[in-house]
């Protein structure tokens, strides 16, 4: 099974019916067949009008008609019915957004219209048939995987609190002050002048509201195959809804790295093997003799209660221990409010092992050319993710968050 990175699933669901049609009128079972980043997708629509119930099921299979991703019953967060209009939402407001615009046909058997983003995007044609008139029953999976509640997730983190100390060194490298690599990136942002002034801490802020002040955040985007500054802003470029995680955080690190300051991309998962990931930046600070984690989807860079910057093995512990985290003030994905509880609930979910490369250069990324792919899971978990890069698995903290020589 193929891990797909980046596609994640809160949708804004509005289903417009004809005037004479009933709420009743949506009551049952619906299916639609559609292509989601280029796979064979099937969603089926659960209405339940009696119950109150709405979720929501996607299938994704590759070109062989394996099945790569499912998700199940995916709740409804709240929906309503006005004007002969239903409105649902599901998931929450980090996520990638879309939005399902469906005219039920005289006949009550088809809903017909199409599938788009909040803002502005790509519309997909939809066209759901009527399956059965009364609506299933499940409980919310990814990947056959219960969907867990914070609580859980919490929990977790609590029964797997504990890494090594000693363990095999990992020879992290880090390519600096590259500016023959980077000459004309320098020039189109006039990055010098952005930077100017600034270093360690300051200078990460400064170019982690670079990133964000320029590219938007899409969570359901695609990536370019070259995962270098260039190719990444080429296809934001001809992506105006923005990139996933995964690019934004791979480009904030090599710009860091550009102006000398050690700096990687690193995934955080779920316990999971097939879960959806999220993927941050941590920089090192040589003044605080410490990582500092970056998020540029949110424009995120947090601190403790005592007003010291938090790396991401620190923010597990405090994850577990229901500690307080704060925020900087312009914190906020796509310039929009930033909601502390629902990102804690997001990366609760994401903090249980970790994962990062090697080598980190011009266009690295995990697992290619020979950048080997290190994985860091907690005492007592062994994990279950098969995937076509080769994973070398550490329970050593101190290897993993080595300090950059």
């Amino acid at each position: 099974m193929r891990k797909i990175i980046g596609i994640t699933a809160i949708f804004f669901v509005s289903i417009f019916c004809t005037s004479t049609a009933s709420a009743g009128s949506f009551h049952g079972q619906w299916r639609s067949g559609t292509t989601v980043q280029g796979l064979n997708a099937y969603w089926t629509l659960n209405v339940d009008i009696v119950e109150s119930v709405v979720t929501l099921s996607i299938v994704l299979f590759d070109t062989d008609s394996s099945i790569v991703f499912i998700s199940e019953f995916i709740p409804a967060n709240h929906w309503e019915i006005e004007n002969n209009t239903l409105v649902i939402w599901v998931g929450n407001s980090f996520m990638a957004e879309g939005k399902f615009t469906l005219h039920i046909s005289s006949d009550g058997e088809i809903l017909d219209g199409n599938l788009g983003p909040i803002e502005e995007g790509e519309i997909t044609p939809l066209n759901f048939s009527r399956l059965s008139d009364s609506p299933e029953k499940g409980v919310f999976t990814m990947n056959g995987n219960p969907f867990l509640s914070y609580e859980e997730r919490i929990q977790l983190l609590r029964d797997f609190p504990d890494f090594a100390t000693d363990g095999e060194i990992i020879s992290f490298t880090y390519d600096l002050n590259r500016r023959d690599l980077y000459a004309d990136l320098i020039e189109r942002f006039n990055l010098d002048s952005v930077t100017a002034g600034y270093s360690d801490v300051e200078l990460m802020i400064v170019l982690l509201n670079w990133v964000c002040d320029n590219f938007l955040h899409n969570g359901g985007s695609g990536m370019p195959h070259e995962r270098n500054a260039f190719a990444i802003i080429d296809y934001l470029d001809n992506n105006p809804s923005g990139g996933n995680c995964r690019i934004l955080a791979i480009l904030l690190a090599e710009v860091l790295r550009l102006y000398g300051v050690e700096a990687k991309h690193i995934t955080v998962h779920p316990k999971e093997p097939d879960g959806f990931v999220h993927v941050v930046t941590h920089a090192y600070s040589r003044r605080l003799n410490q990582w500092i984690m970056l998020d540029p989807t949110f424009r995120l860079v947090l601190k403790d209660s005592e007003g010291r910057f938090l790396d991401l093995p620190t923010l597990r512990t405090i994850f577990a221990n229901g500690d307080e985290v704060f925020p900087n003030e312009n914190a906020g994905r796509n310039n929009q409010e930033f909601h502390m509880e629902s990102w804690r609930t997001f990366m609760a979910e994401h903090m249980f092992y970790f994962s990062s490369g090697t080598n980190f250069t011009f266009g690295s990324e995990d697992g290619r050319d020979g950048n080997t792919w290190n994985m860091l899971a907690p005492i007592g978990f062994e994990n279950e993710f098969v995937t076509t890069y080769c994973f070398v698995t550490t329970h050593c903290a101190n290897a993993f968050w080595a300090t950059p020589q």
